[in-house]
């Protein structure tokens, strides 16, 4: 089974807690937008604070798990 890298200044209590849209779209290399483009299409879960929305990280890495590409010839 492949496994995810986190980054190296993630803490164990970083990765169970909820995360800002800009930290998960900096780890994704995407735009801030296209996280909130997850987000609306139901393929990125989000916990809603006020106006602010937030995303726990195994979210985030069962997002890049899910669509993890494979290049092996069959």
């Amino acid at each position: 089974m492949l496994s995810v890298a986190k980054p190296q200044n993630e803490t164990a209590l970083e990765t169970a807690s909820l995360q800002p849209v800009p930290a998960v779209a900096r780890y994704l290399s995407v735009s801030r937008s296209k996280v909130y483009q997850l987000m609306d299409a139901g393929e990125l879960p989000y916990v809603k604070l006020g106006k602010s929305r937030r995303v726990r990280w195994a979210d985030v890495l069962r997002l890049v798990e899910e669509n993890l590409v494979s290049n092996a010839v069959s």
